[in-house]
């Protein structure tokens, strides 16, 4: 039942309120201009799709999302790689994208036995407070995005591994890298974290694979990490390898390529 109300909810921001639509496909365009137009429509109306039906297990709840979690197929023990790569300290900093189910992901590792404290923002209104209510009866410790490096830092000394989505568009502390053909504002923040505490740097993502998820870990080759701009130029290449393996999960109703003249966003 959730599925199908998330689907409708979909149905109803593309088709009726049209949320954004042009703004998708535009991005959708530029990103992939060897497809054509229709493929263009056919994975702007996938993205409606997969955002309503995650939107609708985190509305579900605890109960939806440790459900969720009981689907995730893991067959090459990615999670026991993390823990290898986070090393005796316990901790490492684990950055994302806005790709396939980013809030599921933090909540697989923090059920598998790691501490977690995730970086979020926080968001308005019931949802926002029921989804860090969510959070945090999972398992994760939720500092706000807005509270500095200092907290993290404290979490990363003290053995936890710290999750960041990092792929909005943001000109703080930020350089423009080349991202799905075109250079797009993005925090070097993470980067700068894991060489400030010298932890790894790793990429994770967990996208939907039919009724369950994939979940995949790439740590950042540590020489990268001499260099914020390199360490974060690494990263961005695997989720721009995972954005074009699954154009449809990638998310893509932010302005993402804003201030970079692409596709006339201002």
């Amino acid at each position: 039942m959730r599925r199908r109300i998330g689907l409708g909810i979909a149905g109803v921001a593309r088709s009726v309120l049209r949320v954004r639509r042009t703004l998708v496909e535009s991005q959708i365009a530029a990103s992939f201009p060897e497809r054509e137009s229709e493929w263009v429509k056919v994975t702007a109306r996938g993205c409606y799709r997969h955002f309503g039906e995650e939107l609708a297990v985190l509305a579900g709840g605890a109960n939806a999302i440790r459900k969720a979690l009981d689907r995730i197929q893991d067959p090459s023990r990615a999670i026991d790689d993390l823990r290898a790569i986070a090393g005796d300290g316990g901790s490492c900093v684990i950055v994302t994208g806005h790709l396939g189910n980013w809030e599921l992901a933090g909540a697989y590792v923090a059920t598998s036995g790691i501490k977690v404290t995730a970086v979020a923002r926080r968001q308005r209104g019931t949802f926002g407070r029921r989804l860090h209510a969510v959070r945090e009866g999972l398992g994760l410790e939720i500092v706000d995005h807005d509270a500095g490096a200092a907290p993290v830092m404290r979490a990363l000394r003290s053995g936890r591994c710290v999750t960041l989505v990092a792929d909005q568009h943001t000109r703080r502390g930020a350089e423009p890298l080349p991202f799905l053909g075109r250079p797009a504002w993005t925090s070097l923040g993470p980067a700068r974290l894991a060489q400030a505490a010298g932890v790894p740097l790793v990429f994770g993502a967990l996208v939907r694979e039919g009724e369950g998820y994939i979940a995949r870990w790439v740590p950042v080759p540590p020489a990268a990490l001499e260099d914020p701009v390199t360490g974060t130029r690494e990263w961005l290449s695997y989720l721009e390898r995972a954005v074009q393996e699954r154009p449809e999960q990638y998310f893509w109703f932010h302005r993402r390529w804003r201030h970079t003249r692409n596709v006339g966003e201002t």
